[in-house]
């Protein structure tokens, strides 16, 4: 079925094609705007409650208000998920501080627009699990805390795109930033983990990093399963040669990199411990469509 979008402006869902905003909105002008991406599972927004935390802490630290209250914007997602027709859908949600005059003065934007994607959930096949990604750490770094907080989700997403075209550019999949100092950051759009020895390893949140919804769940599998889990400073060198390297985002959850630079990572496939954990998340997924608690 087709994607449909939610627009405050409008009230209701429609066909993207119809679709459309202010030519002065500030999202479109300066990326003035916070968002989340999600996906369902049976229906239900996974990690609901904790999308919908991150998304009001990011607005509060641009200083926008988001009018809407949750259950209000719980009604709208459902409904828009609902309006395509399908089983799952990867769900955004985007506030921006609205249409104002062409002027970066913040307080010239009176009116919020909030915007609520819906479209297919489209996932890796199982052979594109265990072939796994192609990976490249990149000469973009992850801004740093001092220019843009990075536990905020903005719609200001170019130093993301522009790893990402680097790694593209040298016949990559993806693309895992540095900081200014040169530690591992994160990827394009998800989290980094290396396994080491049989221990997980993943960067700390105060390495200037987003606090992923879905590394925030691994972890606890992670530890559920019994598995030494710790967020030390990661360098390069150390990435490159950990035995499993492997990304996590809401839409894909686990997926390996087995390759890293142009080399291989440990055996060159998905790793024990990636399918382990690929595993214990697709029981999460499960428990998510069964259970209404879960995702509320």
């Amino acid at each position: 079925m087709p994607a449909r979008v939610y627009l405050s402006t409008l009230g209701r869902p429609l066909d993207p094609a119809e679709a459309s905003i202010s030519a002065h909105d500030r999202g479109f002008l300066f990326g003035d705007s916070v968002f989340e991406t999600l996906r369902t599972a049976g229906g239900r927004p996974v990690e609901w409650a904790r999308h919908l935390a991150r998304l009001r802490r990011s607005a509060a630290g641009l200083g926008l208000a988001i009018p809407w209250p949750d259950d209000e914007l719980r009604r709208i997602a459902d409904a828009t998920h609902a309006a395509t027709g399908d089983d799952d859908s990867v769900l955004r949600i985007v506030v921006t501080r609205g249409a104002g005059p062409m002027m970066l003065d913040p307080r010239r934007a009176l009116d919020p627009t909030l915007v609520v994607y819906a479209q297919p959930l489209v996932l890796p096949r199982e052979e594109d699990y265990l072939r796994g990604l192609r990976a490249r750490i990149v000469a973009a770094t992850r801004p740093a805390a001092t220019a843009l907080d990075p536990t905020l989700k903005t719609g200001n997403y170019l130093p993301n795109i522009q790893a990402l075209r680097q790694a593209l550019a040298a016949g990559d999949d993806d693309a895992i930033l540095v900081t200014d100092h040169g530690a591992v950051a994160e990827g394009a759009t998800s989290n980094v983990f290396a396994v080491v020895r049989g221990a997980l390893r993943t960067p700390p949140v105060s390495e200037g990093i987003l606090p992923g919804i879905t590394r925030e769940v691994v972890l606890g599998l992670a530890r559920g399963l019994g598995l030494d889990v710790a967020e030390p400073r990661i360098w390069p060198d150390e990435l490159r040669a950990a035995d499993e390297v492997f990304l996590t985002s809401s839409v894909r959850g686990p997926i390996a990199v087995t390759a890293l630079d142009g080399a291989p990572v440990g055996a060159g496939r998905e790793g024990p411990v990636t399918a382990a954990l690929r595993r214990r998340y697709a029981a999460y997924l499960e428990e998510v469509s069964s259970d209404m608690s879960s995702s509320t």
